[in-house]
């Protein structure tokens, strides 16, 4: 797979994703692929109170109709089914064997939820049937030696902790450091790659746990506050988050305050904390925000905006539209690929062997790659700051090889 480094645009792309495929001398297919059709599986929370997260599923279902438009993959239409698992396991893990036994999917894929997802992945992988681009950073979704048939569509929790850590060594050597984690295998993965990323550029001065349960974080912020840190990292879910730019303002506390992408929301977490109280936080990025002004103009980010009005009505989070067709994207590069040799084997042969491809929306300089040995397909990042109405991108693209 190779870079496209001058097609920005979303439709340039389409050239390359959904045109004529290489030819083969012999056919091969497993089921769920003929010479017509692909049919893919996938499942997300439709209903009940995560139903906005299924949001992004519908959107990954709004790609391939687009892409049907066009043709389909190497001649072949998509057939995407997706079903709703309600964000609970056990649903998760009934549909899924509904798409594999009874429709009989060629493979799953663009699905959400860390613990939906994790109930499912022991069934598909004992079954070699691939488990692509779902949307989590959870680690085990990124390791070929605990889940060799499943690769996710995001940075890492690890990963992203440990930019976060180097960004702040980088930057600000020397500086004391308080972090703010949630006390489950969220934080502590975001806490651990932390840790790693600072090294013994600066010190952790303070560290601090909450629960999910905590009605506040008002004392754990006077914890940190007292052990004059002047970086903060947050290393919270919404609630949390809203609740620690808030209450370090309302004290006076004044650090330079670092939260994870996964809440970087500007009316989900900043507005409830008051914009103005938040100007200054930092978070990393590597996807374009399509509502941001700085991509008012970029071609692909038109494009999107277009396709989005057009094909996915359904979705009004232009955020998780985005992840839709980020997956979408990569998943259509990756079956272009395996043309006419569509089988387990061939697909993960494929998904595991990105060559920094470039979906039309990942900011400039940050590419998918995974090897057989490292399923991670995000290794960068670049941050940005909120300006009190905007994030603002600044500095150059940080990556976690040394």
């Amino acid at each position: 797979m190779k870079t496209n480094k001058g097609m920005i645009a979303s439709a340039a792309l389409l050239a390359l994703t959904v045109g004529i495929g290489p030819a083969y001398a012999d056919k091969k297919y497993d089921t769920g692929a003929t010479d017509t059709e692909i049919k893919i599986g996938g499942s997300g929370p439709f209903s009940g109170p995560a139903s906005v997260a299924g949001q992004m599923v519908k959107s990954v279902a709004a790609y391939f109709a687009w892409i049907n438009t066009k043709g389909g993959i190497n001649g072949r239409k998509i057939n995407y089914i997706a079903e709703d698992d309600t964000y609970s396991s056990a649903k998760a893990v009934e549909v899924t064997r509904k798409l594999v036994e009874q429709e009989g999917v060629l493979l799953m894929a663009g699905s959400i939820g860390t613990p939906t997802q994790l109930a499912v992945s022991g069934y598909l992988n004992d079954k070699k049937i691939p488990q692509l681009f779902i949307a989590t950073g959870n680690s085990a979704f990124y390791d070929p030696k605990v889940h060799p048939w499943t690769i996710g569509n995001s940075v890492t929790t690890f990963t992203e902790g440990v930019l976060i850590g180097k960004h702040v060594g980088q930057n600000w050597p020397g500086t004391k450091v308080a972090v703010l984690f949630q006390n489950d295998d969220l934080g502590k993965e975001y806490f651990a790659g932390v840790k790693q990323g600072l090294g013994d550029k600066a010190p952790i001065a303070a560290s601090v746990s909450y629960e999910v349960s905590d009605p506040t974080v008002d004392s754990q912020i006077a914890t940190l506050q007292s052990s004059g840190a002047t970086i903060f990292i947050s290393l919270s879910t919404p609630k949390a988050t809203s609740q620690a730019i808030r209450r370090a303002y309302d004290t006076g506390w004044k650090p330079k305050m670092i939260i994870p992408s996964i809440v970087a929301q500007i009316q989900g977490t900043l507005a409830p904390a008051g914009l103005d109280k938040a100007v200054g936080v930092i978070t990393p990025t590597f996807i374009k925000d399509a509502n941001d002004p700085h991509w008012a103009n970029d071609p692909a980010t038109i494009a999107f905006l277009d396709w989005m009005k057009t094909y996915d009505t359904q979705v009004t989070d232009t955020a998780l539209a985005i992840a839709g067709y980020d997956a979408g994207e990569t998943l259509a590069e990756i079956l272009k690929e395996c043309g006419d040799e569509l089988t387990h084997e061939n697909i993960m042969k494929h998904a595991s062997n990105i060559k920094a491809f470039h979906p039309s929306l990942m900011l400039p300089g940050i590419s998918v790659t995974t090897t057989p040995t490292d399923y991670r397909v995000i290794h960068q990042m670049q941050f940005e700051s909120f300006n009190g109405k905007n994030w603002e991108l600044y500095g150059a693209v940080v990556t976690d090889a040394d």
